[in-house]
């Protein structure tokens, strides 16, 4: 998992519990399989999307955004939401 410029000034401002969920989640998606990580029995599998929003945290009070580079099977992580305290 890589952070991408905003994504890391997203990432720094977390609280260290909120870092360490994404951090967790993250492992998680990188281990599975990106493309396919809680991908619902109603989605559609579509190879073609590189492009994934989750949640995460305890919660769920957590949403990001990360790309997926196949060929080097690079996570590449974009936005960090968090509405949690």
């Amino acid at each position: 998992m890589e952070l991408d410029g905003p994504a890391l000034q997203e990432f720094e401002s977390l609280s260290p519990l909120a870092r360490q969920d994404l951090a967790t989640f993250m492992d998680a998606v990188v281990i599975v399989d990106p493309l396919e990580y809680q991908r619902s029995l109603d989605e559609p599998a579509d190879l073609g999307k590189t492009v994934r929003t989750l949640h995460f945290g305890q919660h769920h009070e957590g949403l990001v955004t990360f790309l997926v580079y196949a060929p080097g099977d690079l996570v590449l992580v974009v936005k960090i939401q968090w509405i949690g305290q």
